[in-house]
């Protein structure tokens, strides 16, 4: 009951701000930046609300039935799963031209039919204003528009979710697919919803439009699975695919690959030497057939110590768009020059990500790397006088655990930062419990900041880190987990991050395991994770995405979902997101 009042109110506050909006541009109010810049573009087009009173039509002559007869058979079946709701389910094409609807209930049929939404109806904002459709086809995003969010006066009522549908090789917007329905508090679940829709439609577009392209991609994302190597796909229409541990290959690589790949002209691996500017490689390279490209994994020379003892490279995997992001991150500080600061809670791979690959203390590293913890042996003065002589030079410079200095050490450090003699990035990891104490550490140092989320929060992170520490512990994968297993390793709160999930396989592997590791074999505290139901992982996965889209902030992300700050925050604490 308190949740209907709460929605209620914020409903007439909105529409309070609404009206406000539009007869005072200056106020704003509590409405997302994304709806305020909506009603800036409507108005703009249309003037004001009341000179919208009806939604305008085309004939069937305009309307695209190539894409009806292309999403026809996926969309049926998503609309067999919307049984026993009110919800609607709406294609239309890149103008906003509504081309076909689906729905399996009368309610939902009514609602549409209410609203206007009927084959030929022009929903673009330049045509309706403000609403999930139009402003998904304006902005290329996400989006859901409910209520008073709406442009025009006959939309009140409605909730309306749409996401754009890309070409799979252009990028070009091909469709947009909504899902509508009455105002209602708990409609933020159907985001991650429609997006996951709108995914389905560009791969089933992939298969129907470009075949060889969709053999393309199937066979690179089955080797960066097995692969814990850079893995590149070269395809039809110049397409180039690049997996995670691939993105720091510069241009010049990428040529030089794909001029190379093109010597294997049949459906088998040939191994090419390749020189890049990151190192020399053994290219194995895989010839797909039928004019679907290649696919080239990268495995550098095998190099060997004094001792005559073989090691190779292990980069550190992750498949998160945070892990992505975060790697994206550093590795424009290292090519700008520049100081970062990585946050993260302990465990979590901070160090490894700022060195580009696995850290093992005493390994050879293509960066230098400080613990700032030394300068309680070696004095104040003599610490800060060796970061001094490394970061005067080329090579860039990593300082582990920060947090371990105290005030006074952290103002040297920030003026030896700024000083005009440090030539190279400087990249400083802090344990840290928050992004806030992250911002807050890096703020004294006048530098920019990164954090690097917990693995509960990167679950996508698993398998791959999984597949590197088996790989390094035992030359192969000999360990593979089951669906069961990472349902269950996925369920787990990962207390202490990388460290304990790398700990559980160094365990089994000791233990003699090999094969299929299957929920049985896995610790009795990571079994404890109970499994999700599908509703909660939707509801999990909607969370994510919110606080993924708001770079961390609750609040924003609160604004995303459309829930109350303290809704978020024990649905955060019950999904143990965030400390």
């Amino acid at each position: 009951m308190s949740s209907t009042l709460d929605s209620d109110f914020d409903g007439r506050r909105l529409a309070q701000v609404r009206e406000a909006f539009f007869s005072a541009p200056s106020v704003t109010g509590v409405v997302r930046a994304d709806v305020l810049e909506s009603w800036q573009r409507s108005r703009q087009a249309l003037g004001t609300p009341t000179a919208v009173s009806s939604v305008p039509h085309v004939g069937d002559e305009y309307l695209d039935e190539e894409l009806v007869t292309m999403f026809a058979a996926p969309l049926a079946r998503v609309s067999e799963g919307l049984a026993d709701t009110d919800l609607g389910l709406v294609l239309a094409d890149a103008h906003g031209r509504v081309l076909r609807r689906w729905f399996q209930d009368r309610t939902a049929a009514e609602h549409l039919d209410r609203l206007g939404t009927v084959r030929g109806a022009v929903l673009s904002e330049d045509s309706v204003g403000t609403n999930g459709l139009g402003t998904a086809a304006a902005t290329g995003r996400v989006t859901q528009i409910s209520g008073a969010e709406h442009f025009a006066e006959f939309y009140q009522q409605a909730s309306c979710t749409g996401a754009p549908v890309r070409h799979p090789i252009t990028g070009n917007l091909l469709a947009v697919i909504t899902i509508s329905t009455g105002v209602a508090a708990n409609t933020h679940l159907l985001k991650p919803l429609v997006h996951s829709v709108a995914v389905q439609l560009e791969q089933h577009a992939l298969d129907v439009q470009q075949p060889a392209a969709r053999v393309l991609l199937d066979a690179f994302l089955e080797a960066s699975r097995v692969h814990l190597q850079p893995v590149v796909a070269f395809g039809p229409q110049n397409i180039v695919m690049q997996s995670v541990t691939a993105a720091t290959l510069a241009p010049t690589d990428i040529g030089i690959l794909r001029q190379r790949s093109g010597d294997s002209r049949h459906r088998h691996t040939t191994r090419i030497p390749v020189e890049l500017s990151v190192g020399q490689f053994d290219a194995h390279v895989t010839a797909l057939g039928h004019g679907a490209g290649s696919i080239v994994v990268l495995e550098r020379r095998r190099s060997y110590s004094a001792g005559g003892v073989a090691h190779s490279e292990f980069r550190l995997a992750g498949g998160s768009r945070s892990w992505a992001t975060v790697v994206q991150r550093i590795n424009q500080h290292v090519l700008k020059g520049t100081p970062v600061v990585v946050g993260g809670e302990s465990g979590t791979g901070k160090t490894s990500a700022v060195m580009g690959r696995q850290f093992t203390p005493g390994a050879p590293m293509p960066r230098t790397v400080v613990d700032a913890a030394e300068h309680l042996t070696v004095g104040t003065a003599a610490w800060l006088q060796r970061v001094a002589g490394l970061i005067s030079g080329t090579t860039p410079v990593v300082i582990r655990g920060i947090d371990a200095l105290d005030g006074p050490l952290l103002t040297g450090l920030r003026a030896l930062l700024q000083s005009e003699a440090r030539q190279t990035a400087v990249l400083l990891t802090l344990a840290a419990e928050s992004p806030i104490d992250t911002e807050t550490v890096a703020g004294k140092l006048e530098v920019d900041h990164v954090w690097l989320p917990p693995l509960r929060d990167r679950s996508a992170d698993i398998g791959p880190l999984w597949q590197q520490f088996v790989e390094k512990l035992t030359l192969g994968a000999a360990m593979q987990l089951s669906a069961d297993a990472l349902d269950v390793m996925t369920a787990y709160s990962w207390p202490g991050n990388v460290s304990e999930l790398r700990s559980v396989a160094e365990k089994l592997h000791r233990a003699g395991k090999r094969g299929v590791v299957r929920p049985a074999d896995l610790p009795a505290a990571v079994q404890g994770g109970r499994v999700l139901t599908m509703i909660e992982r939707a509801e999990l996965d909607a969370l994510r995405y919110a606080l993924d889209e708001a770079g961390g902030n609750r609040s924003k992300a609160a604004q995303i979902l459309g829930l109350s700050r303290a809704t978020v925050y024990r649905k955060m604490k019950a999904y143990r997101l965030g400390p």
